[in-house]
Order: structure tokens, then sequence, then C-alpha cells
């Protein structure tokens, strides 16, 4: 730890104890005291104990953000995971207000940049950038980037490691880790797994390599609309990282944030208006439709490009008409495929995973560019590797969870009661083949865990419970036991509930074992495994 480890503590503990002695009175008097002593406690009304815990949210969220910004180091990195609200396991005012984390982090002192980068380099600045911008594009958890270009006009951004975030970042751990110990246990072992990848990423040369080997597996596997930039390795160093610029292009949550812009403008309300009217019809449809085991339909990327293109249309049609002396072409909000952009997201991060083993962990919305269409995924600071054995493995739990969930009551209440017995059973009995184990072994957690976070997190698996209530239901039931045969499903899920966070967020929700479905095959095809899977699956329904 640093030399000022414990005033660092100290500032983050003032406002951690007493928000979690709050949020723990709160939880014992609305849910745990009414079950043990009813005649004292008598229980609390769901609209009341809501009530309560947005009061919380209120009071405390503000104070997380401002501890957190003036700490920086470890805890920029746990903002960010707030703000990107993986799998809602944070309340939304919490995710609102950490936005400032994905891409407004304060600038260091040019000056300390400016050493650093001489120091990595070992020669002034000016004798390898022909330009340098002093003002960042982007600050991060533990660097920041900025535009230059290279004695041959190349463009080019910089990564430039904060020389304070190593030091202090064994310290920032232990006080995060007790508070994740007290207030959020279920998320404690996870926890160890992320902070674990993150002590990997202070040196960017590990960055570099992982870029480079991303990049060519995606492009040998031809994903024409992904990009992912180039890396110039004899420029990089332990905290120098120099990659292409992507240009133009605007961070995902920017665009996103600009089209609820727009379209707040054409309804005449305020975008905070429009996003929370959005949310509150989204979140009552979707929790009809949870009663019946069924999921919101979303817009196909087929149907997306349909209205594209006649919203380009009229848009044409209006600019060189009445565009000559309106503007009324600017009312014609051409959006962006969501469809598309979640499909290749789910797409991409399923083949690095199933198919070549090696995938980026940490794919939040501030480390996806928008580029007319196309994505730009940056930052391979956090990169997992998994062996052929976890991989495969991986595979199979993929297509035994798709299909389980097809043959799930919830799903199709018709399903024969003994057909579903199996396909949990098929289910729990891999689990445990791979390493996963819980205190209690019980078939039901197994089954429960795998099909939300392998296939659907959509309310009708989680009713009557949001996600954090479904995630403290099963820490209660059955606690997750030792994990270091599967650490790499920590790394896993939090790439995935990051990916169907954002696509419930545009309204484009997804099974995840069917959109790895494919990936899955060919993993388990490649070996010869698969016809022994399939097999199995189809020795449920006899």
């Amino acid at each position: 730890m640093g030399a000022d480890a414990v005033d660092r503590i100290i500032t983050f503990d003032k406002m951690a104890v007493p928000a979690v002695a709050e949020y723990k009175y709160w939880e014992a008097r609305c849910e745990k005291l009414p079950k043990k002593i009813p005649w004292l406690f008598p229980p609390v009304p769901v609209e009341e104990e809501d009530r309560h815990y947005e009061e919380l949210h209120r009071k405390y969220a503000p104070q997380l953000l401002d501890v957190y910004m003036k700490l920086g180091g470890f805890y920029y990195k746990s903002g960010q995971k707030v703000a990107s609200n993986m799998g809602g396991f944070v309340p939304k005012i919490y995710q609102d207000v950490c936005q400032p984390f994905l891409n407004d982090i304060p600038a260091r002192d040019p000056d300390e940049v400016r050493a650093v980068v001489e120091a990595e380099l070992k020669r002034p600045r000016e004798e390898v950038f022909k330009t340098w911008e002093e003002k960042p594009i982007g600050c991060a958890s533990i660097g920041q980037v900025h535009r230059a270009t290279l004695m041959n006009g190349q463009k080019v951004v910089v990564k430039v490691q904060n020389p304070e975030a190593e030091r202090t970042f064994n310290g920032d751990v232990f006080a995060l880790k007790t508070l994740m110990d007290v207030a959020m246990p279920q998320l404690s072992v996870a926890f160890d797994e992320i902070q674990k990848q993150f002590a990997t990423e202070f040196d960017y040369r590990g960055e570099c390599r992982n870029a480079i080997e991303i990049r060519e597996n995606l492009k040998k596997a031809g994903y024409k609309d992904i990009i992912v930039p180039e890396v110039y390795p004899e420029l990089c160093s332990a905290k120098l990282m120099v990659m292409e610029e992507i240009s133009p292009s605007i961070p995902l949550h920017h665009a996103l944030d600009e089209q609820a812009a727009q379209m707040a403008k054409q309804k005449g309300v305020s975008k905070e208006d429009f996003v929370a009217a959005e949310k509150a019809r989204i979140e009552a449809e979707a929790q009809r439709l949870a009663k019946e085991g069924k999921v919101m339909e979303s817009v196909s990327a087929g149907d997306y490009d349909k209205y594209i293109a006649v919203q380009r249309l009229k848009k044409w049609v209006l600019r060189w008409t009445v565009g000559w002396w309106s503007n009324e072409d600017e009312g014609i909000i051409v959006p962006m495929n969501a469809a598309k952009l979640v499909d290749d997201l789910l797409a991409v991060h399923g083949h690095e995973i199933l198919i070549d083993g090696v995938f980026n962990a940490d794919p939040h919305p501030g480390n996806v560019l928008y580029v007319d269409g196309k994505l730009a995924l940056i930052d391979y600071g956090q990169v997992k590797r998994i062996d052929d054995e976890a991989r495969l493995g991986f595979a199979k739990m993929i297509l035994l969870v798709e299909a389980a969930i097809k043959v799930d009551p919830r799903v199709d209440p018709s399903v024969r009661p003994e057909v579903h017995e199996r396909a949990r059973k098929a289910i729990a009995a891999h689990a445990r083949a791979i390493g996963m184990e819980t205190e209690k072994d019980l078939d039901d957690s197994y089954y429960d865990q795998c099909v939300v976070y392998m296939g659907r997190m959509d309310a009708a698996f989680l009713y009557p419970r949001n996600v954090i209530q479904w995630s403290d239901w099963i820490q209660e039931r059955d606690p997750l036991g030792n994990i270091d045969k599967v650490d790499y499903l920590v790394m896993v899920n939090t790439a995935s509930m990051m990916l169907r966070g954002l696509g419930e967020m545009l309204q484009q929700y997804r099974n995840l074992a069917v959109c790895w479905r494919p990936m899955a095959r060919q993993a388990l095809e490649e070996k010869g495994m698969l016809q022994e899977v399939e097999t199995e699956i189809n020795s449920w329904i006899v």
C-alpha cells in the first residue's frame, strides 16, 4: 500500500460506513425482521420500502461520486462499473449520477504527462510526435488519452498512464473489498476476480499484445463492421501505448445520449423526462409480460434498416424541396440500428470467448466507439484467456442452457414436468463437472444461475424480483463456493451482462444462449464433441 493508504481508506469509510449502516437497517426492517419476528416488526408495504430506498439512493449517490472522483485510481474503475450498470445490479440513480466516470474523469497536469511520455520514450516528445494535443480526449481509471501525429503524418492516439495509479491500488482494493463483503456479499467472490484482472492493466505492453492478438483474430474471422485500432508496438512501453486514431468517431454512450436528446426535442420534453417516461413504460410492460413468462419483442435489424432508409429518404426530399427556405429536415431523426449494434457486440464477444479463448472482459459503453454504422472496440487492458478445456465446457453449457430454457415451464407451461426435470439435472451435473460450487450443492442453485447468467436475465426469469433482489435471494438460499476452477466465468458474466444491459437500455432483449449458440456449436464441432452434446439434449424428450 502507498504511504497515504490509511488516509484514503478513512476518506472512503467516512462516506461508506454510514451508507452501509443505513441500507442494512432498512434491509433488515423491510425484508428480514418481518419474516423472523412479525409480531414485533409488521410487514412494510412495497411502496414504503421503495420510498425509503429511493431516499437513500438520492442521499448517497452524489456522495459516492464526490469521494470516488477525489480519490481516483481504482475508484474510477469502480465508478465506471456503476455507470455501466452491468445487468442492473446498481440502482438507476447511482448509474445516472456516475455517468461522468465514463468520459469525464479529471485530466492530469500537462507537465506530469510530458514527464511520463519522455521517460518512457527515453527522448524528447518532439522527436517522436510532430503534433501533440495537450487536452486529453478521454481520461480513464489509470491513464488518459491524447491525440498526436507521428513524424510521417499518421494520426494516432497516445495512452499515458497515471504514475500514481499502481501505488494506490492495493489500499483502494482493500477498502472496496471490505465494503463489498458487508454490503453485497453475493458479489464479493466476483469482485476478487475483477480486482485480480484489473491488476494486470498497469503494464501497457500486455494491453498492446492483447489488442494485436484480438485484432488479428477478428480480422481472420471476417468481422467487417468491427474495428480494432492498429497498435504501434515499437512505441509502446509499460506506461505508454500508441495506436491509430479512429476518426470520425464518437463514444457509443455519447451517440445514444444525443439520439435521446433529439427524440425528446421532437416530443417537446426534456431528455431526462423522455428517458424517465420510456423507462417507466418499458418496466411496466416487462413486468406484465413476465407474469406470462414472455419477454418484450424487439425491433429486428432488418426492420431497423427499412425504417432508416425511409427516414433518410424523407430527409433527402425535405432538404432538396422545402429545405431551401426552412430547416424542416432537421426534425427527421435517422436512428442507429440498435438491433444490429447489440447483435454485433454479442457476436464478436461470443466469438472471442468460444472460438478464440481470448476476450475483452470490459466492453462498457465508454470502450465502444460509433463510426458511421460500424463499431470500434478500444481498451484491451482487461483481457482474459481461457484454455480449451474451459472453453469447450462453457460451449456445452451454452447449448444445454439454450435447450433447457425452451422446456422451462416459465416459457412453455405445457412442457411435461419430467422433461424440465431432466434438463435441470443435466445443467446441474455439467455445472459441477466444470468446477462450479455452492455451499449446499443444490441442483436448483446451479440451474437458476446458469439460465440467468448464460441465458435470460429478463424480468420473466427474475420475477417477482429485480436483479439485485434475485442475486440476494440466490446468495441467501445457497451461497457461491470456491470459484478457482471457473474464475473465467466471472469475467465472461461481467462482459455479457454489460452487453445485455446495453441491449435492455435499447429495448433489445437477448437470450445469451441463443446469441452464442452458433459459436458454441462451431467450437464443439471442431473438436468432434457436438454430436455427443446433442444426443444428451435429445434424451431429455423421450
